[in-house]
C-alpha cells in the first residue's frame, strides 16, 4: 500500500469462505469475521483495534452488517489504504445505502500536512492553562489524541510531583495518547469513581464513550483539565455528548474552553472514504429545510425521503448521546421499527421511534419465563414475562416507544405528547394490545409519561450502568384490559414507590407478587429481581 493518497472502499459479494480475498498475514492488515476461523478476531472485538493503524481492513459482513465496527475501523485505515467489506447474496436497505454513497475521485490526492499542523500548535499553547477545563471535539484522524498526549507529557515533565490521571472508556481508546506520554498513569474510569482520591489533574479521552453521569461525577471528584471526544462517534454520539456536557460544564465550572481540530492528518483532505462514511451514516449536518413534506403517518425509515430521514436521525443523535450508527441500520433493515415525524417551518421538529414487539412463539414462552431463553428484541413482553413472571404478556402484540426527540426551539409546545397520541392511534390500527416504554427514571420523565396515561409496570432495583438511574417500564392498555392487568398496575405502582421512595405497602393478595415469589423459589429469578415481592409478603 502507498503511504500517501486517497483511501479506497471495496464492497465484495461472497457466498463461500473459499472466495474470501484474504490479505497476506502482515501487521498492517486486519481481518474481522464471525465465520472465518483464520480471522484476527470476531466483529464484536472491533474495539480492541481502536488506536491502531492499518493499510488494509477487511470486515466480513455476511453474518451481520455491524455498522458500528465499520464506522470505527474505517478510522484506522491510513492514507493510501483500503477498507474492504465482504457481503453475502442478500441485500438490505442499509447495504444499498453503503453501496450507493461510494464515489471514487479521479483527481490526485493532495499531500498530507506537515506536523504539527498550525491547528495543533495553537491548541498546544492553549492547553498550557491547567486552571481551565478544555473540551476538544474532533473527527477521527485529526491528531486529537496525539496532541493531548504531548500536552500531558509536557505537564508531567514540567511538574513531576503533580498527580495526573488519564482515563477513557477502555485503555485501547487512549493508546495513542499514552504512546505520546508514556509516563502518564492510566486508571479505568469506574476505578476512579470508586477511589475518589481528588486533587489530581484529570484527562479523559473519548469521553462520549463513558456514561454522561460518570463523566460529570469524575469532573466533580477530580480537577478536570482535558476532555476529548470524537464528534461522529460509533458508540456514543459525540455531538449529543457535546450538547449535554457543554450545558452542564458551563454551569459547573468558572473556566471552560472549547476547541476543534478540523485538518485530517492520517489521510488527505477530501478523502473519499471519510466522505462516504459521513454521507452513508448521516453524520454530516442535515439540510436545514425539506424539499417537500411527506405525510404525518407512522412509516418505516426506508420509505422516507433522504432529507427527512437525515433530519429525524440528527434529532435522535443529539437528544440521545448513546446513539450509534447501528441504530440507523436497525431503523432501515428491521421491518418492525417505525418513525413518526412532526413538521413545522418546512423541517422535522419532532420524531418518535417505535417498535412492534410480540407475540412470542408459543414453543419458547416457557423457556423465556424460566430464564432459559432471551431471544433478541421484544424488550417489553420479555421483561414482563420474565422479571414479573407474567406469561400472558408473551402472547400479546406490543408497541414500544423506543425514543422521542423534539428540537430545542420547539420544546414545551406539546409536540411530544401529540406524537405519542398519533403513535397510540397507529398502534391500535396495528392490532397492538398494549403500548409501553422503558427508560432511566427521573421525576420529569415519569411525569411526562404519566401525563400521557402511561402507568408504572416495573422498576429495577439495580441502577442502569449508562444512565445511573433505575430502569423503569411504563405502559397503557389500548383495548379491553386482560384479566391480569389491574394486578400488574397495582404491583408496578407499589414497586416504584418502594424502589424510588422507600415506601413499602403490603400486597398480600396480588397475583404478580405470588408469581414472582414462586419464580424465585424455583430458581428462575435472582433475589435482586424478586426483592420487592419477597418484602411485601
Amino acid at each position: 500500500m502507498h503511504t500517501n493518497g486517497y483511501r479506497r472502499l471495496v464492497i465484495r459479494s461472497v457466498t463461500d469462505s473459499w472466495q474470501l480475498p484474504l490479505p497476506a498475514a502482515q501487521s498492517g492488515h486486519l481481518l474481522l469475521s464471525d465465520r472465518f476461523p483464520q480471522a484476527d478476531a470476531q466483529l464484536s472485538r472491533y474495539r480492541d483495534y481502536l488506536g491502531h493503524e492499518f493499510d488494509q481492513v477487511t470486515i466480513d459482513c455476511r453474518e451481520q452488517l455491524h455498522v458500528d465496527a465499520i464506522a470505527a475501523l474505517s478510522g484506522t485505515v491510513v492514507a493510501g489504504g483500503q477498507l474492504q467489506l465482504l457481503t453475502g447474496s442478500t441485500e438490505s436497505p442499509m447495504l444499498r445505502r453503503l453501496r450507493s454513497n461510494w464515489a471514487e475521485p479521479t483527481a490526485p490526492a493532495p499531500p498530507l500536512p506537515r506536523l504539527p499542523t498550525p491547528e495543533q500548535q495553537q491548541l498546544s499553547q492553549h492547553l498550557r492553562d491547567t486552571k481551565t477545563t478544555h473540551l476538544l471535539l474532533a473527527d477521527r484522524g485529526r491528531g486529537k489524541s496525539h496532541t493531548l498526549g504531548q500536552a500531558v507529557a509536557r505537564q508531567l515533565q514540567q511538574h513531576p510531583q503533580q498527580r495526573l490521571l488519564v482515563t477513557a472508556p477502555r485503555k485501547a481508546n487512549a493508546k495513542v495518547l499514552l504512546q505520546s506520554a508514556p509516563a502518564a498513569q492510566f486508571v479505568a474510569w469506574d476505578k476512579l469513581l470508586a477511589e475518589q482520591k481528588g486533587d489530581a489533574l484529570l484527562v479523559i479521552d473519548e469521553a462520549a464513550g463513558i456514561p454522561l453521569w460518570a463523566t460529570q461525577r469524575l469532573c466533580q471528584l477530580y480537577r478536570p483539565w482535558l476532555l476529548a471526544t470524537t464528534i461522529n462517534g460509533y458508540e456514543g454520539c459525540g455531538k449529543g455528548f457535546a450538547v449535554h456536557f457543554t450545558d452542564w460544564a458551563q454551569q459547573q465550572f468558572a473556566a471552560v474552553r472549547f476547541h476543534r481540530l478540523d485538518t485530517p492528518i492520517r489521510w488527505p483532505a477530501g478523502d473519499p472514504l471519510e466522505h462516504w462514511l459521513e454521507q452513508a451514516l448521516l453524520l454530516t449536518p442535515a439540510p436545514p429545510t425539506l424539499t417537500h413534506i411527506t405525510s404525518r403517518q407512522t412509516v418505516h425509515a426506508s420509505s422516507l425521503p433522504d432529507d427527512a430521514l437525515h433530519q429525524a436521525f440528527e434529532l435522535l443523535l443529539q437528544a440521545h448521546y448513546q446513539s450509534s450508527p447501528n441504530d440507523l441500520a436497525l431503523l432501515l433493515n428491521d421491518p418492525h421499527q417505525f418513525l413518526t415525524l412532526e413538521y413545522q417551518d418546512n423541517r422535522v421538529v419532532g420524531v418518535t421511534w417505535s417498535a412492534l414487539e410480540g407475540p412470542l412463539p408459543e414453543p419458547i414462552r416457557d423457556a423465556i419465563v424460566t430464564g432459559k431463553r432471551r431471544p433478541k428484541g421484544n424488550l417489553l413482553p420479555q421483561a414482563i414475562g420474565y422479571f414479573l413472571q407474567q406469561r400472558w404478556a408473551l402472547s400479546h402484540k406490543w408497541c414500544r416507544v423506543v425514543r422521542i426527540a423534539v428540537a430545542d426551539a420547539y420544546r414545551r409546545q406539546g409536540i411530544a405528547s401529540q406524537l405519542l397520541q398519533r403513535v397510540k392511534q397507529w398502534a391500535t390500527q396495528q392490532q397492538c394490545q398494549f403500548i409501553g416504554t422503558s427508560f432511566g427514571f427521573s421525576q420529569a420523565l415519569g411525569a411526562f409519561w404519566q401525563y400521557n396515561d402511561f402507568h408504572a409496570v416495573r422498576t429495577s432495583t439495580a441502577l442502569d450502568r449508562v444512565s445511573a438511574r433505575h430502569q423503569h417500564i411504563m405502559a397503557c392498555c389500548l383495548h379491553e384490559p386482560v384479566e391480569q392487568w389491574s394486578a400488574l398496575l397495582e404491583y408496578g405502582a407499589a414497586e416504584r414507590d418502594w424502589v424510588l421512595h422507600k415506601r413499602l405497602q403490603p400486597l398480600t393478595d396480588n397475583t404478580v407478587v405470588a408469581a414472582i415469589e414462586q419464580g424465585f423459589r424455583q430458581g428462575y429469578l435472582p433475589r435482586a429481581s424478586a426483592e420487592f415481592a419477597l418484602n411485601v409478603r
